[in-house]
């Protein structure tokens, strides 16, 4: 199983007053000593990245100044009740081995226009069409056949 880097993102406006602050999860077993170093970026949010394999992963930031916070953009939370708070969760996806990539052919389908015959043509549609249709057509004809007997 092959692990991959993951970003985590703290925003600015979530970490306001904050200078330092880490990582904790289940990746680091909720570890202190073990806590992934959050790195402030320019525009003032914070950033860490973290290699793991795949499968579900809980997690929070806990800041310099006290304060437990939770991503707002996780795709979910987990009620802790232990604690009384929602953990962050990640989902990490198995990679594709890149044997089985190059075993998969891709294939480029073009869209070609089919011609249309009474199998193809919706039955509701095609009724309209044939009792609009041929009236006019036998009124041709009418009018036709009078035109060549004068």
């Amino acid at each position: 199983m092959s692990s991959k880097k993951i970003d985590f993102i703290l925003h600015a406006d979530v970490a306001a007053g904050a200078t330092s602050g880490i990582l904790l999860g289940d990746f680091n077993n909720w570890d202190l000593n073990s806590g992934v170093a959050l790195k402030q970026q320019k525009d003032g949010s914070f950033k860490a990245s973290v290699s793991l394999e795949s499968g579900s992963y809980e997690y929070r930031y806990l800041l310099n100044d006290g304060r437990w916070v939770n991503d707002a953009q996780a795709s979910k939370y987990s009620y802790n009740p232990e604690f009384s708070v929602e953990n962050c969760v990640i989902e990490v996806a198995s990679e594709v081995a890149p044997a089985a990539l190059k075993a998969t052919k891709t294939i480029k389908a073009k869209a070609t226009p089919e011609p249309l015959t009474e199998k193809t043509k919706a039955p509701a549609k095609t009724a309209k069409a044939k009792a609009a249709i041929e009236p006019k057509v036998e009124a041709i004809a009418i009018k036709t056949t009078k035109a060549k007997k004068a």
